[in-house]
């Protein structure tokens, strides 16, 4: 009996039409998991049938038209199974042991989703080998509101199911991924990139422009004030704060940082560099003031400059008057837990306009201090005296003494009848005081009598 030698290629084509048939694949067939879908273009060709070549696009039903076959459903299917359904149909009475290949040229179905701050949202085609950086340039970058936000990427769980893990996250800078090598991370089908909203902090207070700003990266507290146009005259020497959202985002605020201002400019480095978070509330307070009343220049609400001393504080009101000239100067602070109560802190006499005691001339004055020039205070001559009306008391200053500053006594006045009426303490009328000035003037210095506020010195005629 004569045994017959097939040709080794012919017994490889029954191997693999059988293989095929059955659905048997080999582990590293490409595209073995891969489900065709609907717009997915594939290219079918049958081995010695040059005829048969066939590009289709998979229509909306999800079937493409095959030569000989007519339609053949491929939804859903893989690459191997839609190999051996041609197969099969084609050897039932077309062609005896068809050889099919099925290739994917271009997948339509396969998608990744966009969402968030891209120029453009929706599904992406998704191609072999996608990149993020790629799948980036497809939708045209970025937008302006995710500039300084955040790229989140998320993959399926498994192919079949709808949940996701989140497989990568990194910040943008200027509409760029920071970290360079993730531009190059390999997409997957039904990957989900997203673009978080910038993230901002809030600039309130005495600057030009307040609002909420964009946090770039490295944002620190004076690139802040910068970008808000700086501090206005009205903050020049208030305060600087910073307040940030407490642990877990209950709780409200606190402040983390705080400074003074001296001429618009932050005096501390640290608060200056200090990095901004978000949500973050920079605050420029107003400039803390204090009062000054009473006689001097200019009354009213100066700017409380850095180590403003009772003496800095006259000389900006322009000095004391002459009416104040030998008066009183008080400051006057708020008591702690007090509202609206003040106390008297310290005082000191004027001496022809220069504070008497230098410990209050250099007291350091705090926000709401009141800064009081009082009066001159004055005593009173009538009678027998060149001069007479109202006048200054001066420190020490005696009887004797007040009647040369009123030019002496005139003819008719008597050194002998001379008397003050000082008005008694809380209590109606005056008590009235002796003073005999010729004693005076014939050296008995005790005879002499110091003024006070509001006396009245009388000088009688020495004519009966």
């Amino acid at each position: 009996m004569r045994v017959r030698h097939f040709p080794l290629l012919f017994i490889v084509i029954i191997i693999a039409v059988f293989n095929i048939a059955n659905g048997i694949m080999p582990e590293n067939a490409e595209g073995i998991s891969y489900e065709v879908g609907i717009k997915d273009i594939i290219e079918i060709d049958v081995l010695n049938h040059g005829e048969l070549r066939t590009v289709a696009t998979v229509a909306s039903d999800g079937t493409i038209t095959f030569p000989y076959i007519g339609t053949v459903m491929v939804k859903g299917k893989k690459i191997y199974e839609i190999e051996g359904e041609i197969t099969k149909r084609l050897s039932e009475g077309y062609i005896k042991y068809p050889v099919v290949t099925v290739s994917l040229m271009k997948t339509m179905s396969r998608k990744i989703y966009i969402y968030g701050e891209f120029n453009k949202r929706g599904e992406v085609f998704y191609d072999d080998n996608m990149t993020i950086i790629q799948a980036l340039s497809i939708v045209g970058g970025i937008s302006e509101d995710g500039q300084y936000g955040r790229l989140i990427v998320k993959r399926k769980l498994n192919e079949k199911g709808n949940e996701y893990r989140e497989l990568l996250q990194t910040d943008i800078n200027k509409g760029l991924i920071e970290d360079r090598q993730i531009e190059d991370t390999l997409l997957m089908p039904d990957d989900i990139l997203i673009v978080e909203q910038n993230k901002t902090f809030l600039i309130e207070g005495e600057v030009p422009k307040r609002g909420r700003f964009v946090l770039e990266k490295d944002m620190t507290v004076l690139r802040a004030l910068l970008q808000a146009g700086g501090v206005t005259k009205d903050g020049s020497f208030g305060a600087i704060k910073v307040r940030r959202m407490r642990e877990g985002g209950a709780g409200g605020y606190e402040v983390i940082g705080e400074l003074k201002l001296y001429e618009k400019v932050i005096e501390n480095k640290e608060i200056e560099n200090m990095i901004l978070m978000p949500d973050d509330i920079l605050i420029v307070e107003q400039n803390k003031t204090f009062l000054i009343e009473g006689e001097v220049a200019q009354r009213g609400r100066f700017v409380l400059e850095k180590d403003m001393t009772v003496l800095r504080a006259l000389l900006q009101a322009g000095g004391v008057k002459k009416d104040g000239s030998y008066g009183r100067i008080k400051v006057r602070r708020k008591q702690e837990g007090k509202f609206g109560d003040y106390e008297d802190l310290v005082e000191s006499a004027v001496n022809d306009r220069v504070i008497e005691s230098s410990e209050v001339e250099d007291v350091l004055l705090q926000p709401d201090d009141i800064l009081i020039v009082e009066r001159n205070k004055t005593f009173f001559i009538y009678g027998e005296t060149q001069k007479t009306g109202e006048f200054t008391l001066t420190d020490n200053l005696t009887v004797f003494q007040a009647l040369t500053i009123a030019g002496g006594f005139s003819k008719w006045g008597s050194g002998s009848r001379v008397r003050i009426l000082r008005p008694k303490n809380n209590q109606l009328g005056y008590e009235k005081i002796k003073v005999n000035i010729d004693d005076v003037l014939d050296g008995d210095a005790s005879a002499d009598v110091y003024l006070k506020p509001k006396d009245t010195i009388v000088v009688s005629s020495g004519i009966f």
